[in-house]
C-alpha cells in the first residue's frame, strides 16, 4: 500500500526531473551554439550593459546548476545509500543559489520587464529564493532534518520557477494570445507563486513522503 501511495509522487518527480533536465540541456545547447549573443531582443536597452550581461550569465549558470541537482536531493534511496553524495550535492546546490543565482537574479530584477509590478515581483522572488535556501542550510546545520526538508521543498519550488516561467510565457502569449504587457507583468508572479503554494501543500499534507 505504501508503494501505491507513492506512485503519484513518483510520477510528479519524473515530470519535474524531466522538465529540469530538458531546460538544462536546452539552455546549455543554446548558449554553446549561439554565435550572436545579442539575442535578447526585448533587452536591447541593457544587453550591452556589462554589469547586466555579466549578471545574466552568472544567473543562468547558477540557476541551471541548482535546477539540475535539486530533484535528486528528494530521492529517499539516494539519501539513504549515498549520504556523502547527497551532502556534497546539497552544498553545491546551496552555493549555486546563495552565492551565484539568487544575488545576480536580485540585481537583474531591477531591470525586469513589466514595469514596477514586474520589478517588485522578480525582486520578491529573488529574496524569497535566498531566504528559503538559507533557512534550509540553517536547519541542516542544526540537525533539524524535518525543517531542512521543508525548506528545501520551498527552495526548489523557487528554483523550478525557471521552468514555470518558460512554460507560462509561450502558453499565455502564443496559445492564449494574451496582451504582451499583461504576460510580462504577470510572469513576475505566476512564475513562482503557484510553485510555492504547491510546495506548501506538500509540506502540510505529504511531508512523510518527501
Amino acid at each position: 500500500m505504501e508503494f501505491l501511495a507513492r506512485i503519484p509522487f513518483r510520477i510528479a518527480w519524473l515530470g519535474i526531473t524531466a522538465c529540469s533536465i530538458f531546460l538544462f540541456v536546452l539552455t546549455a545547447a543554446y548558449f554553446s551554439f549561439c554565435s550572436d549573443c545579442n539575442f535578447l531582443l526585448e533587452k536591447q536597452d541593457v544587453v550591452f550593459n556589462p554589469f547586466w550581461r555579466t549578471a545574466f550569465y552568472i544567473h543562468i549558470g547558477g540557476g541551471m546548476l541548482a535546477l539540475l541537482i535539486g530533484p535528486f536531493q528528494f530521492v529517499p534511496k539516494l539519501r539513504k545509500h549515498f549520504m556523502q553524495l547527497h551532502r556534497a550535492a546539497g552544498k553545491v546546490y546551496l552555493g549555486a543559489i546563495l552565492f551565484i543565482a539568487a544575488p545576480s537574479g536580485l540585481f537583474m530584477a531591477f531591470y525586469a520587464e513589466g514595469g514596477p509590478i514586474g520589478v517588485v515581483g522578480f525582486t520578491i522572488m529573488a529574496v524569497v529564493w535566498l531566504l528559503t535556501t538559507w533557512m534550509a542550510y540553517e536547519a541542516i546545520r542544526k540537525r533539524d532534518i524535518q525543517a531542512h526538508r521543508a525548506w528545501m521543498v520551498r527552495s526548489f519550488a523557487m528554483t523550478f520557477a525557471a521552468v514555470t516561467l518558460r512554460l507560462y510565457v509561450p502558453i499565455a502569449s502564443d496559445v492564449l494570445h494574451w496582451d504582451l504587457d499583461l504576460v510580462e507583468t504577470s510572469s513576475a508572479w505566476v512564475s513562482w507563486l503557484p510553485n510555492l503554494l504547491v510546495g506548501e501543500l506538500l509540506i502540510r499534507f505529504a511531508s512523510k513522503k518527501l
